[in-house]
């Protein structure tokens, strides 16, 4: 590589819609050194809230495409053409594909593949019944055979990168980076008003939760602590974020008799406001690659409560001290632990203080000082 010109780096998503591996790599491509990295995205489809968030300097290259069988053919086209030093993808059917086309494209493209999930739970977490079959009976195989072939693998967390090597392969070499969470814009958000009225009413604490709604958040459970913490005192619950579990969810809620004291906001572009707003935040997931919004909570003085659930919030969370953590499905233990917040102040301020100590370590430029290395021992 000469030394006056730029190394190419390229990140492939299907598209920008919200969610926490986009998050990620909007973050990266932003701060990545731009005097030394020359930066493009390459889209599945150039679409999404997250895609106004992408610098003006950051080119944008869109396949056109939601097929993979697609997508395929046009990355080994997007190969040939530009040829990128570097190329980083992300999930695994995604991974596999764009390895499968830097091989039919015979670029000297060097492919770096992250893995955002825990891989032995992707059948279970798939969002239809034969992707569910095809991680089960086909991706370890697939996976077996092509991760090796990838010049630089990257695991958001230790748990992840433990569960690839005993379901893919035990000889895999890993490099585990944290999420680059943690930017000054954070703070800058969590201080815009509200105009909400249950935050004007500070008699009432408002428990918030934020994500997809999906299966893997598993909102059924935290609906259930909440009726349970609703039996003892009032309280309030917000739930930012849409997704293919919505009418079920709000079905459950007014079957619940909860209709009156939980809202369904939906995906909010600045979610934070309402994270320094909230008496306590509460993560209920099955799983999670890493759990960005745990440590966005911290950070904006949320005392944050989690399962600790495979993987992430236990490398996050030091169990009392700036969290707590409960175990998967436990209705009852989450109850006791939002309660435990809302009725101990001394609590509900050290897990506050010392939360936002802890998110201090996730900056986005830790992480992308930990990328670069990566990018200057491959090229």
């Amino acid at each position: 590589m000469t030394q006056n010109r730029r190394i190419t780096v390229a990140f492939f998503l299907p598209s920008l819609e919200p969610g926490g591996t986009e998050r990620n790599v909007v973050n990266l491509v932003n701060t990545i050194d731009k005097t030394k990295y020359a930066v493009s995205l390459v889209l599945g489809m150039a679409e999404g809230d997250f895609l106004k968030e992408v610098h003006s300097d950051i080119s944008i290259i869109n396949l056109n495409t939601y097929r993979s069988v697609a997508s395929l053919f046009k990355l080994v086209t997007y190969f040939n053409m530009h040829q990128p030093d570097i190329f980083v993808s992300a999930f695994p059917r995604v991974n596999v594909i764009c390895i499968v086309a830097k091989i039919f494209s015979k670029t000297k493209t060097k492919i770096i593949i992250t893995e955002h999930s825990v891989f032995s739970l992707l059948p279970i977490i798939a969002r239809s019944f034969w992707r569910g079959v095809f991680a089960r009976f086909f991706m370890p195989g697939l996976c077996n055979w092509l991760y090796p072939k990838a010049e630089a693998i990257i695991c958001v967390s230790k748990g992840i990168a433990d569960d690839i090597l005993k379901t893919v392969n035990r000889n895999l070499k890993l490099t585990v980076i944290h999420n680059p969470v943690i930017t000054s814009t954070i703070y800058q958000l969590a201080e815009v008003p509200i105009n909400h009225i249950w935050f004007s009413d500070p008699k009432i604490p408002v428990i918030v939760a934020v994500g997809r709604l999906v299966k893997c958040k598993d909102y059924p459970t935290l609906l259930g602590a909440f009726k349970l913490v609703l039996e003892k005192t009032p309280v309030r619950l917000m739930i930012l974020g849409d997704g293919p579990e919505k009418e079920k969810l709000t079905h459950l809620a007014f079957q619940m008799g909860l209709s009156k004291d939980v809202a369904f906001l939906g995906f909010q572009e600045n979610p934070f406001k309402y994270m320094k707003k909230a008496s306590v935040f509460v993560l209920s997931s099955l799983q999670e690659g890493f759990g960005n919004v745990i440590i966005e909570a911290m950070a904006c003085g949320a005392p944050v409560i989690s399962t600790n659930c495979p993987t992430g919030p236990g490398e996050i969370i030091q169990h009392m001290e700036n969290g707590i953590l409960v175990p998967v499905g436990g209705q009852q233990q989450m109850a006791q632990a939002i309660l435990a917040v809302l009725e101990n102040p001394a609590l509900a301020k050290k897990l506050s203080l010392e939360g936002k100590k802890r998110a201090e370590f996730f900056s986005v430029e830790k992480s992308v000082k930990e990328y670069e290395k990566v990018f200057l021992e491959l090229t």
